[in-house]
C-alpha cells in the first residue's frame, strides 16, 4: 500500500495551515486561504458522493 500520497497531502495541508496563520494580516493570503479552503470542500464532498453513488449500480 502506497502512504507516500496521503502523507504529502498531510504535510502540504499543514504547511498550508502554517502560512494562513503566519501572514493572515497579508489581503492575498486570505483570498489564497478562502479560495483553497473552498476547493478542499469540494473536493471532499465529490468524493463522498462519488463513493456513494459507485454502490448504486453494483450494489444492487
Amino acid at each position: 500500500m502506497n502512504m507516500l500520497g496521503p502523507i504529502l497531502i498531510g504535510l502540504l495541508l499543514a504547511a498550508g495551515v502554517f502560512a494562513a496563520i503566519r501572514f493572515w494580516h497579508k489581503r492575498i493570503t486570505r483570498i489564497v486561504t478562502v479560495i483553497a479552503g473552498l476547493g478542499i470542500a469540494w473536493l471532499a464532498v465529490y468524493l463522498i458522493a462519488l463513493s456513494s453513488v459507485k454502490c448504486l449500480g453494483s450494489c444492487g
